[in-house]
């Protein structure tokens, strides 16, 4: 029962778009680097944090700051992330003025309390509000106030997260289409070819289901680590800085993951590429004939594409349910030593 085609299938479809939806992100922070849209948003995003008419002032401040200043790739861009101790030490700066001073809680307190020193500093009444009620927890604890603020900011920028991956789905809809077209990575042409030669089909997903185990020994995280595929192994890269504009891939390492990604696939037994086994035969159709062929091909296109748009951490997440469904008598999951170093893990290939 778990050793049917239709759980192979399942894993093989799924591994297909996990892979693909990492070269997926990987080509949509080539872009967003490239464009430092992510930099743009971060800025808008302080910017916005909160509804005082002084607050976009202090905020330019902030980006003037060392603790901000020292994030940037180069003097003319705009930092893509902003960890919450830089922010939090660029913004107490702001209670220095212009006065090179070791900043204590009583200095705090004469700023959130005194108008006429917090003009002097420029911290406005909204931004002081929201201070004191940090300032009266921590109770005198310089850190403890340091912390308050790293948490505000943590706050607010998962919810602007969450609003820019929602912005930028249209984006990476349309790379997935892209790439989808570009490697011919159709869903109903793999379900059809793989289903019409079942013993292909369980050997793929033997392969992959090795693949998994051994990638999942090695500790692979899907939110902190990421995935180099190779013509023949892949290899687990532990710990990605969450700064990514300094670590950015460039326009050869994007086209060489797509290369190496579909390379991996078709050695994993894979039916994709623009092969004369994965294109329609038009040859003695009929128009409609033809016209009904070339729909199915764009449909499984976008049908793959679509599924890209869920993530590698999804597709990751079904492919492990899948594996402990197929190796019925296992325990679902099993706890593993998460290294330090990148692992390789290498792949037979098929055929």
């Amino acid at each position: 029962m778990f050793n049917s085609p239709i759980i192979d299938l399942a894993l093989t479809l799924s591994f297909t778009y996990f892979s693909l939806s990492l070269t997926v992100s990987t080509v949509h922070e080539y872009l967003s680097a490239l464009l430092n849209k992510r930099g743009e948003y971060l800025k808008n995003a302080i910017e916005c944090l909160l509804f005082d008419q002084d607050w976009k002032k202090i905020a330019e401040k902030l980006y003037n700051n060392p603790n901000i200043t020292s994030l940037k790739k180069d003097t003319s861009s705009l930092p893509s992330y902003i960890p919450a101790g830089n922010f939090a030490a660029a913004l107490m700066d702001q209670f220095k003025g212009d006065k090179n001073i070791i900043l204590d809680m009583n200095k705090i307190r004469d700023v959130l309390t005194d108008d006429g020193i917090a003009a002097q500093v420029g911290i406005s009444a909204g931004i002081r509000k929201l201070l004191l009620n940090f300032y009266e927890r921590a109770q005198g604890d310089l850190q403890s106030f340091q912390k308050q603020i790293e948490t505000f900011y943590n706050s607010a920028m998962d919810r602007a997260s969450g609003v820019y991956k929602r912005s930028s789905q249209l984006i990476v809809f349309i790379i997935s289409v892209v790439i989808c077209a570009s490697l011919n990575v159709d869903t109903i042409n793999i379900v059809n070819k793989l289903w019409g030669n079942q013993e292909a089909l369980k050997h793929t997903a033997d392969n992959l289901q090795t693949v998994v185990k051994q990638v999942n020994e090695k500790g692979y995280n899907p939110k902190t680590d990421t995935i180099k595929f190779e013509a023949s192994k892949v290899t687990v890269i532990k710990n990605i800085p969450a700064d990514t504009s300094k670590n950015a891939p460039n326009a050869k390492k994007v086209a060489q993951q797509i290369s190496t990604v579909s390379t991996f696939l078709v050695s994993s037994g894979i039916p994709v590429g623009w092969t004369a086994q994965n294109t329609p035969d038009l040859k003695g159709k009929t128009f409609c004939q033809s016209l009904l062929s070339l729909l199915i091909k764009i449909t499984g296109l976008l049908l793959t594409a679509i599924a890209l748009m869920l993530g590698a951490p999804f597709w990751f997440d079904l492919i492990n349910k899948i594996v402990s469904l197929r190796a019925a008598g296992k325990k679902p999951e099993e706890e593993a030593t998460t290294p330090t170093k990148n692992t390789t893990v290498t792949v037979k290939p098929v055929g």
